[in-house]
């Protein structure tokens, strides 16, 4: 028997999609509740704890570092993109 061989552009995209780095999490119910937590605060008319505000500052350096992955992960797509058109772009040009 034989084996079945991969069409070149699904080599092409797994080859691509292998090196890709993780997406963060969703990260918009942390910030609905920091947000929430803020507006609770303010409309008590209460100060913050020290372990509040401890708590807070986590969950926002938590949403600092999932933005830069975020923005890591697009930066490697927006390249990886780039790298294929280029080597697809100048195999048409040596066919010519």
């Amino acid at each position: 028997m034989y084996k079945k061989r991969t069409p070149k552009h699904l080599s092409i995209w797994k080859s691509v999609r292998r090196k890709a780095p993780r997406v963060p999490d969703i990260t918009c119910p942390a910030i609905d509740e920091v947000i929430g937590r803020l507006d609770e605060l303010n409309t008590k008319g209460k100060k913050m704890s020290t372990a509040q505000v401890r708590t807070l500052t986590k969950k926002m350096e938590k949403l600092r570092s999932a933005n830069e992955r975020l923005r890591d992960c697009g930066q490697y797509w927006h390249d990886a993109c780039k790298e294929v058109i280029e080597k697809i772009y100048k195999k048409k040009i040596n066919k010519w």
